[in-house]
């Protein structure tokens, strides 16, 4: 509940330092409550995510201030809502799609809503005419993919509660690679990236039912399965002896349960 006036809302507007700081102060609350809304990962609040994005949600604020033009509390409070979320998305954007334009995150992100949360079919789905006039090149589409799986330093610490901070992610795809940690390069460890990536994905399909698992490796011809993704779905339905409805069933199904394994795994 915020305890400020129409009177300081004006004041503020024409940048009165007290009036300024008496709306931070009060909207501090909204500002919280949003960060570690956005700041949430399967399920868990990411602290130092969520004080970062509070912190351009605070800078948003006092930058918006004067393009306010309503008068009372609640409009206020409803224009800085949505000034909220239009900072802290584009921060979290920044701050999780490392490497590619905004613009380019923004449209995998539709890539991924329309490949219902799969990301590695997202990818498919960006360069089709599915996307409309935000179509991606392929180059750029399979960028987007690996800045949304997300990239690592070298140097990072790796598992510091067990291993201590002298123990990296370099240690770790040198082993993986088996060459000395000093030696180690950039080729390594997208290549024990993508080890670590394959084995997320078999191991999240593995926790599918039967029939969205083969399903979905239907989609993509991940073996054993053939490829069955330029098909229509009464060929798949006919091999696995199902209707092409129960197919379509394990396709929504299951993308939505592989993209929340596979998140919540890759967060631990």
């Amino acid at each position: 509940m915020t305890h400020f006036t129409a009177e300081q809302i004006a004041a503020a507007k024409e940048n009165d330092i007290e009036a300024v700081a008496a709306l931070i102060a009060e909207t501090e609350t909204l500002v919280q409550q949003r960060a570690n809304e956005y700041a949430k990962r399967a399920g868990r609040v990411d602290a130092d995510l969520a004080d970062d994005l509070a912190q351009a949600g605070r800078i948003r604020i006092w930058e918006c201030l004067a393009k306010f033009d309503g008068d009372t509390p609640r409009e206020f409070m409803s224009y800085i809502d949505k000034a909220l979320h239009t900072a802290m998305s584009e921060q979290r954007r920044t701050i999780r799609r490392p490497g590619v334009s905004e613009r380019t995150a923004r449209d995998f992100e539709l890539a991924i809503t329309l490949a219902g949360g799969y990301p590695y079919d997202a990818v498919r789905i960006a360069c089709t005419d599915e996307m409309g006039p935000r179509r991606m090149t392929r180059d750029r589409a399979y960028a987007a993919l690996l800045s949304w799986l997300g990239t690592d330093s070298l140097d990072r610490p790796y598992n510091a509660g067990e291993f201590g901070q002298e123990f990296t992610l370099g240690d770790v795809v040198a082993a993986e690679v088996g060459v000395p940690s000093d030696l180690v390069e950039s080729a390594d460890h997208a290549s024990a990236s993508r080890k670590a990536v394959r084995e997320q994905v078999h191991r999240t399909l593995g926790l599918l039912s039967d029939r969205q698992r083969h399903v979905l490796k239907a989609d993509h011809g991940v073996a054993p399965v053939g490829f069955y993704g330029d098909g229509p779905d009464a060929v798949l339905a006919e091999d696995m002896g199902v209707t092409p409805y129960q197919v379509k069933q394990a396709r929504v199904k299951g993308k939505g349960r592989f993209s929340e394994l596979y998140q919540a795994g890759a967060a631990a």
